[in-house]
């Protein structure tokens, strides 16, 4: 019965030991792919594109912006005229007020806009990307990939970032 006993505590061990080390063996192999998500939407044709027209419509909001500057400064010029009765003095004060007003509702409307522009364009970026992703890290048999930045990568080999890769795909895929 004790030599039974030794036996399995023998084998026991060695499985123990063939197990440990196979766990070791998989535990080397395995390695943490990642792209930098920022570089690809600023230097994809999509996210350039993207920016593109971001960019117009911060023109267009501050165009509208301006003009609306104008009329009050030109209001203002008006009021400080010697010339103006009381009664139209009044009048341009109000004026002056509603314009303030004016303005300060087209600049948060504006911001809300644009934040809201900002956010479609990126998620159609993203929801495209993470496709490829998906598609890339199957294909390749990669047990996973991760965003850079997010993922709070403070160094890594160079030879596990996927960005240039994942950024011709991308890019081919706008076309």
């Amino acid at each position: 019965m004790e030599k039974f006993r030794k036996l399995m505590l023998t084998l026991i061990g060695t499985f123990i030991i063939i197990g440990v080390g196979t766990v070791k063996a998989k535990a080397d192999s395995f390695a943490v792919y990642y792209i930098d998500m920022q570089k690809l939407i600023n230097e994809s044709p999509q996210g350039k594109k993207a920016k593109t027209e971001l960019e117009a419509e911060i023109k267009k909001a501050e165009s509208q912006l301006k003009k609306l500057a104008k009329e009050i400064e030109q209001l203002k010029k008006e009021l400080s005229s010697p010339l103006i009765s009381q009664k139209t003095k009044q009048q341009k004060e109000t004026e002056i007020q509603t314009k303030i007003l004016q303005y300060r509702q087209l600049q948060q409307k504006s911001q809300k806009l644009l934040s809201k522009f900002e956010r479609e364009l990126t998620a159609k970026i993203l929801k495209d990307v993470f496709k490829i992703v998906e598609k890339y890290r199957i294909e390749h048999n990669i047990p996973m990939i991760v965003e850079k930045n997010e993922a709070g990568i403070i160094s890594a080999d160079p030879k596990y970032d996927l960005t240039g890769k994942i950024l011709k795909l991308y890019s081919r895929a706008g076309k």
